[in-house]
């Protein structure tokens, strides 16, 4: 079983179940991973069950990578313009795109990094 498989198999029992069982569900899940091999899984588990809840609950998840870290905010005010205000923002420092943004909201990438655009200027002249 993938770990997306888990974790939505823990969001659906989640949901499904009262709050007084969700402590015996997650110690189900633990067994289960445990005789499966699968406890290597858990980041992985987490991370997916993270994503599968915000979208239960209408809330987009934006990754904003910067070269720099005070751009992220003005990027922010933007993006809760176009996006709503039901957000989940991950900021990320990469120094290696020398500058721009690049920004992920749910499957989209938009990449306006200056490594980027230098890579299809690269292309373009090497045509």
């Amino acid at each position: 079983m993938k770990a997306e498989q888990y974790a939505q198999a823990l969001y659906d029992a989640l949901n499904e179940s009262k709050p007084e069982d969700h402590e015996k569900i997650l110690d189900n899940l633990v067994r289960v991973l445990s005789q499966n091999g699968d406890l290597k899984l858990y980041d992985q588990i987490e991370e997916h069950y993270k994503r599968i809840e915000a979208e239960g609950k209408g809330i987009k998840q934006v990754e904003i990578t910067t070269a720099q870290p005070h751009r992220s905010k003005e990027i922010l005010e933007h993006l809760n313009k176009i996006v709503g205000d039901k957000v989940d923002v991950k900021e990320k420092i990469d120094e290696d795109i020398i500058g721009g943004v690049v920004v992920r909201v749910d499957d989209t990438l938009i990449d306006g990094s200056i490594k980027n655009s230098l890579k299809q200027l690269r292309k373009a002249i090497s045509k």
